[in-house]
């Protein structure tokens, strides 16, 4: 096997109903699908330094399903503390890392709650570290922050929502949080294709491999994430050591063909799954009995059509790709300029905009505005085509 990661893939997934944030719902769920897998005491031993790494993307309400919900990273939490480990809660927010900007995500989404709640520990630090890795296919070395390597074990836990570039979000995106801020920012600006993009992503899940990847699918988000969708109700955890595996799983709950995700479909090229569900042993709830209807997956971003001539590769952007759109929403505050890769947007006139020349089509704009102030829109040309 091609490109293998560090752990070894797995095609075992637990899938437990859970159809609310109640605590002691989301607490019984994440126990009973950590439980199938062989319980805590599988993966955390005592004293082992344990990063819990929830997707914190902005200082977000839990309600908005913008964020893994913290009774989910509660549940998480007390469980690696009853095996006997040290947990510390960390990720990087998606915006310029300052102390003062982890601080208030811990706050407005509620993890600083819970870390006082249950005395774990919330990093605010910030050590970029590199490591070579020749295993990768894309990346010969890694950037992370320094708490992937100061810890003993990793535990992701991801939510379920949909993503402008990717298509989705899930267990392998999440990964792309332990890279430091700015460092995504250029992972951005030098990797412009989707495949390019995809095939980064699992050289980071390879480099990184948590033993254990946890999903708040309890409540996710469809349509124009990963922030600026709706909540979708879904009703349930799953859990698992390989995170491509999750995800195939997740999006089959959802009614998704797992295939049609880029970082899945780079998975089966390299060798790591099949991509189908069937493959999957399943544990816990039935997922077919539990698979929901009418979830709304975005057309995603970019393609790699490189290799078309130069004129059709104009007329294919100018149409068929989701072009970032300011609306009358923006309110001047900056954050998109602050994460534009290629520095394409700029204040005029009291409000962001796009010179869409040198855009790259990587949505961090849309990904990251708080006001949900960018929109993803075709062409009248490209959405007539795409119903074809």
């Amino acid at each position: 096997m091609e490109d293998s990661p560090r752990g070894e893939p797995s095609n075992e997934v637990s899938l437990i109903q859970c159809p609310s944030y109640d605590p002691a719902q989301v607490e019984g769920a994440v126990r009973s699908a950590v439980g199938l897998l062989g319980g805590m005491g599988r993966f955390v031993h005592a004293d082992q330094r344990v990063l819990v790494k929830p997707n914190l993307l902005l200082p977000s309400h839990p309600d908005k399903a913008i964020i893994t919900h913290p009774t989910v990273v509660r549940a998480v939490v007390r469980l690696v503390q009853e095996a006997g480990g040290r947990v510390l809660i960390a990720d990087n927010p998606g915006s310029p890392i300052t102390r003062l900007a982890w601080l208030r995500a811990y706050e407005q989404t509620g993890l600083a709650a819970i870390a006082a709640e249950t005395c774990a520990e919330l990093e605010v630090e910030f050590r970029p570290r590199q490591h070579p890795f020749p295993g990768g296919r894309l990346l010969k070395a890694i950037d992370t922050s320094h708490f992937v390597d100061e810890c003993d074990v990793v535990i992701s836990v991801s939510k379920l929502k949909t993503h402008g570039l990717m298509r989705f979000t899930g267990a392998v995106k999440n990964l792309f949080g332990t890279v430091p801020g700015m460092t995504k920012m250029a992972y951005h600006a030098k990797l412009q294709t989707v495949e390019q993009f995809a095939d980064m992503l699992l050289d980071v899940a390879a480099f990184v491999w948590p033993a254990l990847n946890i999903m708040d699918a309890v409540v996710g988000m469809d349509g124009n994430g990963p922030s600026g969708g709706a909540p979708f109700p879904i009703g349930a955890i799953l859990a698992g050591t390989d995170p491509v595996a999750v995800d195939v799983a997740a999006l089959s709950l959802v009614d998704c063909e797992p295939t049609t995700i880029p970082t899945v479909a780079a998975a089966v090229r390299r060798g790591w799954c099949t991509g189908w569900v069937s493959d999957l042993a399943i544990l816990g709830d039935d997922l077919v009995l539990h698979r929901v209807a009418g979830f709304r997956l975005p057309p995603g971003g970019r393609s790699d059509i490189a290799s078309l001539p130069q004129f059709l590769r104009r007329w294919g952007v100018r149409h068929m790709v989701a072009r970032p759109i300011v609306t009358d929403r923006c309110v001047d505050c900056g954050i998109c300029i602050a994460n534009c890769p290629v520095q394409t947007i700029h204040r005029v006139d009291g409000r962001a905009r796009i010179f869409p020349a040198r855009c790259i089509y990587c949505y961090c704009c849309h990904e990251f505005c708080p006001e949900q102030a960018i929109e993803l829109r075709r062409s009248s040309i490209g959405q007539v085509i795409a119903k074809i």
